[in-house]
């Protein structure tokens, strides 16, 4: 990414001539002086490491030594058991008694099930890690098809953002405690934690109707125009109603949306008709022009010459580009306060939804406090619309709103009315992925929170995170998930189980964001001085970009071709229901191990996640996992959020903490997916509640 960081006189709009324009990008000083140490290489270390020199950290990499002098050390055990010198592999015990000789700082180590749990010692790959976390269990065709696998080793790089994460986190601790601090992060719960979040508050809450944002789209899925793909989904009233007008008179007969739920194929099949005599981007256009959550399904390429076109500067090239892609705004202040420690962070969760709710709720449970705005007026949808806890609606029982806004208050606000007003002084940070016109109205908008840091002279954070952007021609675009990774190149990366361009089933985008929130407002309350005012837009398309950018030229069908030896793919023992193991094999040694334990020879793979059926063994996929884990091979059954809320061993980790309200008794939400060794978990509070009317 290229001049986007935009530095601009004290007092003046942004938008004036003031303005002029840094070369460094995306880039931040905020972490100078900090040492990072990354231990090895990995995918999961380049994220990490990418990131803390992103923000401004003095990042060496190399192998673990006797005596490393840094402020943070970085080390991945996920798919190989390291981190002690000179020798490949190392049982846990050994290993944890290495770091304690060795480590005099902030010590940080992923592993894929956690350092202090029965699975200390074993392995995973990308795929075994969005098995054991349920990502794979929801990206289903059906029960007959392997899952969708998506491209780029998301999993791993995810665990890179939450090690930066929790590495802050111990560094904020570090400061204010002095104690040497070795933090353990789990590989399942980081990715349980983000991308399974909704499908987990619905099976941790008992909910009674599907999961998943999508079951209540209509229209909802691709549709083919004359020179591409859009992805549409409807979820609204408000939005069917302006999808009709759209199409008008097509659909005149269908008056709402529940109506349109119950007439999918009419709904889909006049949308097929109507979109094929358009282009992708002129049907992106009509429908977001309405308000209908439309997205042409572009490559990066095509992405990367929009974003130009619309005035964002993407660079997805080269391994000098930023992890965290934002466009980046400086408002000198008079303020010379150094590090804000958590004890006295002020955080205002302004947004709603998920990607500003959970990245705040993250930072709360580290020790910040947190305030979640409320509008009496117009409560946070995921307040409002199920599902909700044992099926019982409530404005106090949204599964989805429990889980996001944990350790927080509130504050209410009745926007529009006339004694109205946000006290931004208040906060040192202020969070929102509102509309421009409704974060405006709040007075949440990055102008109006870095015109009260310059009226002031006290430096704030305001950061706004958009679905494309908070500039360009997509700023008052619609998003959801799904239409964010159509966008962002993710879904035409994507084969699913037919060869067909497809999508995973959970949402990733947004609670990649929260993470990413999560980091820039710790790098930001660490940094030694602060002069400026800082204003952060965030597009999650193009943070979604970054995530796959590696794949960038490659044909989807290269990226899913087997290697030569082993790969990624699935067993299904005949008889067992269905169920499936995600298994990784790497070399020819692997391949015997494998061959050895199971009774038969693997099959030639053709493709990544293949699905090999297999009889004549007695022994059931349970038993084969504990045996491949033990044997040091990367394997984890396909597990969803409801196997994984009963699930003994990850109940065992902590990563589920129990809390209690007044309308919903005791409850069990997703907590942060890491810990202090020899500490106990971050302690959670309830999502604060509201009268009830």
């Amino acid at each position: 990414m290229s001049s986007a960081v935009t530095v601009v006189s004290a007092g003046t709009s942004p938008s004036t001539e003031a303005e002029t324009t840094a070369p460094d990008g995306a880039k931040v000083s905020w972490l100078a002086g900090l040492n990072v140490y990354t231990a090895g290489s990995s995918v999961t270390l380049d994220v990490a490491s990418r990131v803390f020199a992103q923000l401004g950290a003095n990042v060496t990499s190399g192998t673990p030594t006797d005596s490393v002098d840094a402020d943070v050390v970085l080390v991945d055990r996920i798919g190989e058991l390291g981190g002690v010198p000179g020798v490949a592999a190392v049982s846990t015990g050994r290993y944890l008694r290495h770091v304690a000789k060795t480590n005099t700082s902030v010590w940080v180590t992923a592993s894929a099930y956690g350092l202090d749990t029965a699975r200390a010692d074993a392995v995973a790959s990308d795929l075994t890690l969005l098995a054991s976390s349920g990502i794979l269990g929801h990206s289903r065709i059906g029960d007959e098809w392997a899952p969708t696998v998506p491209p780029g080793d998301l999993g791993l790089k995810l665990t890179g953002y939450v090690m930066v994460v929790a590495a802050l986190h111990a560094v904020h601790v570090r400061r204010a405690t002095g104690d040497v601090l070795h933090v353990d992060v789990s590989a399942q719960g980081s990715v349980i934690a983000t991308g399974l979040t909704l499908e987990m508050a619905h099976a941790l809450a008992d909910c009674l109707d599907e999961g998943g944002s999508a079951r209540y789209g209509a229209p909802s899925g691709f549709f083919s125009c004359v020179d591409g793909l859009i992805y549409v989904l409807v979820l609204e009233q408000h939005q069917w109603a302006a999808f009709r007008r759209a199409l008008s008179p097509a659909l005149d007969s269908v008056e709402t949306l529940v109506q349109a739920r119950e007439n999918t194929e009419h709904v889909n099949a006049q949308l097929a008709a109507w979109a094929a005599t358009r282009t992708a981007e002129e049907c992106e256009r009509i429908l977001q022009g309405a308000g209908v959550p439309c997205t042409q399904i572009n490559t990066l390429d095509i992405l990367t010459d929009r974003a130009h076109a619309a005035g964002r500067s993407l660079d997805l090239s080269g391994p000098g580009a930023p992890m965290l892609p934002a466009q980046v705004r400086l408002v000198p202040t008079e303020d010379r306060r150094s590090t804000i420690g958590l004890a006295d962070l002020r955080v205002l969760d302004a947004g709603h939804v998920l990607a500003v709710p959970l990245g705040a709720a993250w930072l709360g449970a580290m020790g910040a406090t947190v305030t979640k705005l409320e509008d009496p007026g117009r409560l946070d949808i995921y307040r409002r619309r199920g599902p909700f806890a044992g099926g019982v609606p409530g404005v106090n029982r949204s599964a989805y709103f429990n889980q996001l806004n944990f350790n927080k208050t509130t504050l209410d606000l009745a926007v529009g009315s006339a004694d109205a007003e946000l006290d931004l002084d208040a906060f040192d940070v202020v969070l929102q992925n509102l509309m421009p016109r409704r974060a405006r109205t709040v007075g949440a908008d990055l102008d109006s929170v870095l015109a009260a840091g310059s009226s002031t002279g006290s430096a704030k954070l305001a950061i706004s995170s958009s679905g494309f952007g908070g500039t360009g021609e997509w700023a008052e675009y619609r998003a959801y998930g799904h239409n964010i990774h159509a966008f962002a190149g993710l879904v035409g990366a994507t084969l699913d189980a037919k060869g067909e361009m497809g999508d995973m089933g959970t949402p990733w985008a947004d609670p990649l964001t929260s993470v990413a929130l999560a980091a820039w407002v710790l790098a930001w309350s660490l940094a030694a001085e602060r002069t400026a005012s800082v204003g952060v837009d965030i597009s999650m398309a193009e943070l979604t970009a970054a995530q796959i950018a590696d794949l960038h030229g490659i044909d989807p069908a290269e990226i899913y071709r087997a290697p030569q030896i082993g790969g990624d793919f699935f067993l299904r023992a005949l008889g067992e229901d269905g169920q499936l193991l995600a298994v990784t094999l790497r070399t020819n040694e692997e391949v015997a191990r494998f061959e050895a334990i199971v009774g038969f020879r693997l099959p030639s793979l053709s493709t990544r996640g293949q699905l090999i059926l297999f009889a004549g063994v007695e022994t059931r996929l349970a038993t084969l996992e504990d045996g491949l884990r033990a044997a040091g091979l990367p394997a984890s059954l396909v597990f969803t959020a409801h196997e994984l809320a009963r699930d003994p061993f990850v109940c065992s980790t902590g990563l589920y903490q129990p809390v209690t309200s007044d309308d919903l008794g005791d409850h069990r939400i997703t907590g942060l997916p890491w810990h202090f060794t020899g500490q106990p978990p971050a302690r959670l509070q309830p999502a604060p509640e509201r009268a009830h009317e």
